[in-house]
């Protein structure tokens, strides 16, 4: 099967699949683009940057091939995928059908590969990390349990801090913020798959990782102590002292 041939059978997988899609909700969906918004993310994104990520992954695949590591195959197969997927989702674009062409585009690469919507993610992941660093996100040696968790996606927690500084102090909770990342931060990076979403728990590993602690806080009472029965009665000896000495 030819890309031509891969490209017309994904667009219309694809073009299906977003016709039965009904779940986001509008309140969740004006959230949703308000994030987008503020973390600079659209899904028009390929023309201006298609010929800068070829000309990084060929500058790294130059590299990668002069390494002698278990990580060269791996990396070469990453770096690979996004050169292919970048070419596919130009040719995504001129598709009117097409409403999700990184999507779409991402998708269709993994299929080829034999891998499905993680793998489609990560070469979008990939992509916007070679367009920052100029080079594949670090291994997952040293990571968490070996692997990696939405957290180490820079853009899920650039957003996740973002949300956490827009909070009043002492507002802040791990169900709140186990409900923003599911149903506004994730959706807004399109990180909408099987895995894609956060427990109760994991939002305190979170608030833990960066930095917060959990405290009880008392809110102090205060009350007005001028209308006190003694204050009343000091403050009018001292009005009829006053008015003595102003004889």
């Amino acid at each position: 099967m030819c890309w031509q041939q891969i490209a017309e059978y994904e667009l219309q997988q694809v073009t299906m699949e977003t016709a039965n899609e009904t779940e986001t909700t509008q309140s969740n969906a004006a959230e949703i683009n308000t994030a987008r918004e503020w973390l600079d993310i659209n899904d028009d994104d390929s023309p201006e940057s298609s010929t800068d990520i070829l000309e990084i992954v060929r500058r790294c695949l130059k590299e990668v091939k002069q390494l002698k590591t278990g990580r060269t195959v791996k990396m070469m197969t990453q770096l690979t995928a996004v050169a292919e997927y970048v070419k596919l989702r130009a040719r995504y674009h001129t598709h009117a059908k097409c409403t999700r062409p990184c999507e779409s585009a991402s998708l269709a690469i993994a299929r080829l590969v034999g891998k499905g919507e993680y793998f489609a993610r990560q070469i979008r992941w990939n992509e916007r990390h070679l367009l920052q660093h100029q080079q594949l996100p670090p291994s997952k040696v040293g990571a968490y349990h070996g692997q990696y968790t939405l957290l180490d996606n820079e853009n899920v927690l650039h957003a996740v801090r973002r949300y956490l500084a827009a909070q009043n102090l002492g507002t802040i909770t791990p169900e709140q913020l186990c409900q923003n990342v599911n149903e506004v931060i994730l959706p807004a990076l399109n990180l909408t798959g099987k895995n894609s979403s956060i427990c109760e728990r994991t939002a305190i590993n979170w608030l833990k990782k960066l930095g917060y602690v959990c405290k009880d806080v008392k809110k102090g009472v205060y009350h007005d102590g001028h209308e006190r029965p003694d204050v009343v009665e000091a403050r009018k000896k001292f009005l009829t002292r006053m008015k003595d000495y102003e004889r």
